[in-house]
C-alpha cells in the first residue's frame, strides 16, 4: 500500500515523451492499461499504465496541453512508465488498474 497519498509519481504523456513531470498520486484517478493509438510501444507491444489528471491540478503546458477545447479543467491521460517510478509505486498503481479490469 502506498506510503502516503501524497507520493510522487513520475508521468509523461504518451510512453514515447521525452518530457515528464512529477504529480502528487491523488491527483490521478481512473488507472488503467492503454492499448491504444499512442498507448502501445510498437516494438514491444504490450499495453502502458495510464491515469487521468484535471488539467488545472498541474502545469499541463508541460504535458502539451494548451486547453485550446475551452475553459478549463479538461481530463489528460498520462502514461506511468515502470523506469520512471520506484518499483513498489509502480506495482501499487498497476495493482489499481488491474483491480478494475
Amino acid at each position: 500500500m502506498l506510503s502516503s497519498s501524497s507520493e510522487l509519481v513520475r508521468v509523461r504523456r504518451r510512453w514515447n515523451s521525452a518530457g515528464s513531470i512529477q504529480l502528487s498520486v491523488e491527483v490521478l484517478w481512473d488507472f488503467h492499461f492503454q492499448n491504444d493509438a499512442g498507448g502501445v510501444c510498437r516494438a514491444l507491444p504490450r499495453a502502458f499504465l495510464g491515469a487521468r489528471v484535471w488539467c488545472d491540478k498541474v502545469d499541463a503546458t508541460a504535458l502539451g496541453h494548451f486547453c485550446k477545447e475551452g475553459p478549463p479543467p479538461h481530463e489528460i491521460t498520462v502514461c506511468i512508465l515502470p523506469a520512471d517510478n520506484p518499483a513498489p509505486l509502480y506495482e501499487e498503481l498497476r495493482a489499481r488498474a488491474q483491480a478494475r479490469s
